[in-house]
Protein backbone atom coordinates (compact mmCIF):
# COMPACT_ATOMS: atom_id res chain seq x y z
CA UNK A 1 0.00 0.00 0.00
CA UNK A 2 1.20 3.33 -0.99
CA UNK A 3 2.04 5.49 2.21
CA UNK A 4 -0.05 8.49 2.33
CA UNK A 5 3.09 10.85 4.25
CA UNK A 6 6.20 11.28 1.89
CA UNK A 7 8.97 10.08 4.24
CA UNK A 8 11.85 12.66 4.60
CA UNK A 9 15.86 10.64 3.79
CA UNK A 10 16.43 13.17 6.58
CA UNK A 11 14.21 14.34 9.60
CA UNK A 12 15.42 17.88 9.94
CA UNK A 13 14.93 20.23 12.95
CA UNK A 14 12.37 22.53 13.35
CA UNK A 15 13.43 25.92 14.26
CA UNK A 16 11.98 29.19 13.60
CA UNK A 17 9.67 28.36 11.23
CA UNK A 18 12.60 26.46 8.70
CA UNK A 19 13.92 23.23 8.80
CA UNK A 20 17.33 22.64 9.34
CA UNK A 21 19.86 20.37 9.71
CA UNK A 22 22.09 19.88 12.36
CA UNK A 23 25.15 22.78 12.83
CA UNK A 24 27.90 20.20 12.32
CA UNK A 25 25.98 17.81 9.51
CA UNK A 26 25.50 14.71 12.17
CA UNK A 27 22.78 12.22 11.70
CA UNK A 28 21.47 9.14 13.09
CA UNK A 29 18.89 6.07 11.69
CA UNK A 30 15.84 5.50 12.48
CA UNK A 31 15.13 1.57 12.06
CA UNK A 32 11.96 0.49 11.94
CA UNK A 33 10.05 -1.83 14.79
CA UNK A 34 8.74 -3.87 12.52
CA UNK A 35 11.78 -5.53 10.51
CA UNK A 36 14.66 -3.31 11.38
CA UNK A 37 15.47 -1.81 7.92
CA UNK A 38 16.44 2.08 8.11
CA UNK A 39 13.21 4.11 7.21
CA UNK A 40 15.43 7.34 7.11
CA UNK A 41 18.21 9.13 9.01
CA UNK A 42 17.35 11.96 11.69
CA UNK A 43 19.38 15.21 12.89
CA UNK A 44 21.47 14.67 15.62
CA UNK A 45 21.54 17.63 17.38
CA UNK A 46 23.98 19.21 19.78
CA UNK A 47 24.41 22.31 22.03
CA UNK A 48 24.79 25.05 19.19
CA UNK A 49 21.29 23.43 17.85
CA UNK A 50 19.62 24.22 20.90
CA UNK A 51 21.02 26.82 21.55
CA UNK A 52 19.48 27.91 18.00
CA UNK A 53 16.53 26.46 18.81
CA UNK A 54 16.40 28.21 22.42
CA UNK A 55 17.23 31.76 21.11
CA UNK A 56 14.41 31.45 17.97
CA UNK A 57 11.79 30.82 20.91
CA UNK A 58 13.00 33.84 23.15
CA UNK A 59 12.62 36.28 20.28
CA UNK A 60 9.40 35.05 19.48
CA UNK A 61 8.25 34.68 22.61
CA UNK A 62 7.76 38.48 23.03
CA UNK A 63 4.87 38.80 20.43
CA UNK A 64 3.20 35.57 21.12
CA UNK A 65 3.03 35.73 24.92
CA UNK A 66 1.28 39.73 24.05
CA UNK A 67 -1.05 37.67 22.15
CA UNK A 68 -4.76 37.52 23.70
CA UNK A 69 -5.35 33.88 25.51
CA UNK A 70 -8.18 34.07 23.39
CA UNK A 71 -6.33 34.81 20.42
CA UNK A 72 -3.81 32.00 21.10
CA UNK A 73 -6.39 29.51 21.91
CA UNK A 74 -8.13 30.36 18.37
CA UNK A 75 -4.72 29.21 16.17
CA UNK A 76 -4.16 26.47 18.39
CA UNK A 77 -7.50 25.16 17.49
CA UNK A 78 -7.10 25.47 13.52
CA UNK A 79 -4.05 23.60 14.53
CA UNK A 80 -6.19 20.50 16.24
CA UNK A 81 -8.46 21.27 13.38
CA UNK A 82 -5.45 20.59 10.94
CA UNK A 83 -4.83 17.22 13.01
CA UNK A 84 -8.44 16.19 12.51
CA UNK A 85 -7.86 16.50 9.01
CA UNK A 86 -4.64 14.86 8.61
CA UNK A 87 -5.61 12.46 11.37
CA UNK A 88 -4.35 9.18 9.11
CA UNK A 89 -1.45 11.02 7.92
CA UNK A 90 -0.55 11.33 11.17
CA UNK A 91 -1.93 7.80 12.35
CA UNK A 92 0.16 6.43 9.68
CA UNK A 93 3.74 7.69 10.84
CA UNK A 94 2.73 6.93 14.54
CA UNK A 95 2.46 3.71 13.70
CA UNK A 96 5.79 3.30 11.45
CA UNK A 97 7.55 4.47 14.09
CA UNK A 98 6.25 2.48 16.78
CA UNK A 99 5.06 -0.82 15.70
CA UNK A 100 1.84 -0.18 16.42
CA UNK A 101 -1.48 -1.15 14.78
CA UNK A 102 -3.29 0.74 12.37
CA UNK A 103 -6.02 0.94 15.09
CA UNK A 104 -4.42 1.97 17.97
CA UNK A 105 -2.52 4.42 16.14
CA UNK A 106 -5.59 5.98 15.05
CA UNK A 107 -6.87 6.12 18.57
CA UNK A 108 -3.59 8.08 19.75
CA UNK A 109 -4.01 10.37 17.27
CA UNK A 110 -7.97 11.01 17.77
CA UNK A 111 -7.01 11.18 21.49
CA UNK A 112 -4.13 13.91 20.63
CA UNK A 113 -7.08 16.11 18.62
CA UNK A 114 -8.94 15.81 21.79
CA UNK A 115 -6.89 16.85 24.09
CA UNK A 116 -5.68 20.12 21.67
CA UNK A 117 -9.08 21.25 21.35
CA UNK A 118 -9.33 21.11 24.86
CA UNK A 119 -6.58 23.14 25.83
CA UNK A 120 -7.12 25.83 22.99
CA UNK A 121 -10.86 26.68 24.87
CA UNK A 122 -8.49 27.47 27.69
CA UNK A 123 -7.67 30.68 26.24
CA UNK A 124 -11.27 30.86 27.13
CA UNK A 125 -10.48 30.24 30.96
CA UNK A 126 -7.31 31.82 31.99
CA UNK A 127 -8.71 32.66 34.79
CA UNK A 128 -6.88 34.12 38.06
CA UNK A 129 -8.08 34.57 41.83
CA UNK A 130 -9.48 37.54 43.85
CA UNK A 131 -9.45 36.81 47.47
CA UNK A 132 -10.08 38.77 50.96
CA UNK A 133 -6.90 40.62 52.83
CA UNK A 134 -5.61 40.92 56.01
CA UNK A 135 -5.85 44.44 55.67
CA UNK A 136 -9.47 46.46 55.51
CA UNK A 137 -10.83 47.94 52.08
CA UNK A 138 -8.16 45.57 49.89
CA UNK A 139 -8.03 42.48 47.94
CA UNK A 140 -5.53 40.32 46.82
CA UNK A 141 -5.94 39.11 43.19
CA UNK A 142 -3.53 36.43 41.06
CA UNK A 143 -3.39 37.08 37.41
CA UNK A 144 -2.23 34.21 35.35
CA UNK A 145 0.86 35.13 33.05
CA UNK A 146 3.25 33.39 30.80
CA UNK A 147 6.64 31.81 32.03
CA UNK A 148 9.13 32.34 28.96
CA UNK A 149 10.41 29.78 26.85
CA UNK A 150 9.58 26.11 28.05
CA UNK A 151 12.05 23.06 26.81
CA UNK A 152 9.70 19.94 26.35
CA UNK A 153 11.32 16.20 26.38
CA UNK A 154 9.18 13.22 25.43
CA UNK A 155 9.31 9.68 25.19
CA UNK A 156 8.34 7.43 22.35
CA UNK A 157 5.60 5.29 23.74
CA UNK A 158 2.78 7.47 22.62
CA UNK A 159 4.27 10.05 20.03
CA UNK A 160 1.57 12.23 18.85
CA UNK A 161 -0.18 12.16 22.74
CA UNK A 162 3.05 13.16 24.14
CA UNK A 163 3.54 16.04 21.91
CA UNK A 164 0.50 17.14 22.30
CA UNK A 165 -0.10 16.77 26.23
CA UNK A 166 3.21 19.35 26.31
CA UNK A 167 2.84 21.64 23.29
CA UNK A 168 -0.49 22.68 23.11
CA UNK A 169 -0.87 23.86 27.42
CA UNK A 170 2.72 25.59 26.65
CA UNK A 171 1.38 27.83 23.95
CA UNK A 172 -2.03 28.62 24.97
CA UNK A 173 -0.33 30.03 28.32
CA UNK A 174 1.59 32.14 25.82
CA UNK A 175 4.88 30.04 26.33
CA UNK A 176 7.24 29.59 23.09
CA UNK A 177 8.89 26.13 23.21
CA UNK A 178 11.61 24.03 22.55
CA UNK A 179 10.82 20.58 21.89
CA UNK A 180 13.13 18.24 22.01
CA UNK A 181 11.81 14.68 20.18
CA UNK A 182 12.19 10.94 21.16
CA UNK A 183 14.93 9.66 18.59
CA UNK A 184 12.55 6.53 17.95
CA UNK A 185 9.57 8.76 16.94
CA UNK A 186 11.52 11.93 15.30
CA UNK A 187 9.25 12.30 12.14
CA UNK A 188 5.75 12.46 14.59
CA UNK A 189 7.24 15.56 16.11
CA UNK A 190 8.45 16.57 12.56
CA UNK A 191 5.09 16.20 11.35
CA UNK A 192 3.24 18.21 13.75
CA UNK A 193 5.51 21.10 13.62
CA UNK A 194 4.74 21.07 10.04
CA UNK A 195 0.90 20.98 10.68
CA UNK A 196 1.40 23.46 13.44
CA UNK A 197 3.35 25.89 11.18
CA UNK A 198 0.71 25.72 8.38
CA UNK A 199 -1.69 26.14 10.65
CA UNK A 200 -0.87 30.14 11.50
CA UNK A 201 1.52 29.16 14.71
CA UNK A 202 4.54 32.37 13.94
CA UNK A 203 7.63 30.82 13.70
CA UNK A 204 9.99 30.27 16.70
CA UNK A 205 6.57 29.81 18.92
CA UNK A 206 7.25 25.94 18.14
CA UNK A 207 10.92 24.76 17.72
CA UNK A 208 11.62 21.01 17.40
CA UNK A 209 15.29 19.63 17.76
CA UNK A 210 15.97 15.74 16.91
CA UNK A 211 18.78 13.87 18.42
CA UNK A 212 19.97 11.89 21.61
CA UNK A 213 18.37 12.90 25.45
CA UNK A 214 22.56 13.24 26.48
CA UNK A 215 23.42 15.48 23.46
CA UNK A 216 19.93 17.48 22.45
CA UNK A 217 18.09 17.26 25.77
CA UNK A 218 20.69 17.66 28.36
CA UNK A 219 21.83 20.93 26.88
CA UNK A 220 18.14 22.40 26.89
CA UNK A 221 17.69 21.40 30.71
CA UNK A 222 20.97 23.33 31.00
CA UNK A 223 20.26 26.45 29.30
CA UNK A 224 19.52 29.70 31.35
CA UNK A 225 16.86 31.13 29.44
CA UNK A 226 14.90 27.71 29.38
CA UNK A 227 12.79 28.88 32.53
CA UNK A 228 10.25 26.03 32.76
CA UNK A 229 10.80 22.22 31.80
CA UNK A 230 8.03 19.15 31.47
CA UNK A 231 9.50 15.62 30.97
CA UNK A 232 7.86 12.10 30.38
CA UNK A 233 10.06 9.32 30.78
CA UNK A 234 12.30 7.20 32.79
CA UNK A 235 13.07 8.00 36.69
CA UNK A 236 16.98 8.33 35.81
CA UNK A 237 16.50 10.59 33.41
CA UNK A 238 13.75 12.05 35.61
CA UNK A 239 17.04 12.17 38.52
CA UNK A 240 19.11 14.05 35.98
CA UNK A 241 16.99 16.63 34.69
CA UNK A 242 15.87 17.16 38.37
CA UNK A 243 19.26 17.45 39.44
CA UNK A 244 20.48 20.33 36.34
CA UNK A 245 17.39 22.03 36.86
CA UNK A 246 17.34 22.24 40.69
CA UNK A 247 21.25 23.91 40.41
CA UNK A 248 19.77 27.09 38.18
CA UNK A 249 16.53 26.51 40.26
CA UNK A 250 14.89 26.10 36.73
CA UNK A 251 11.13 25.08 37.23
CA UNK A 252 9.81 21.84 36.33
Amino acid sequence: MDRMVAIPALVPNWIGGRELAADGGDTLPKLSPHDGREICRLTRSHEPDVRCAVAAAVAAHASWSRETPIRRGEILYAVADAMARRRDELAEVVALETGKSPASARGETDGAVALGRFMAGEGQRMYGRTTTSGMADRYASTVRQPIGVAGLIIAANTPIANVAWKVFPALVCGNAAVLKAAEDTPLTAWLLAAIAHDAGVPAGVLNVVQGLGAEAGEPLVAHPDVAVLSFTGSTAVGRRIAQIAGARLARV
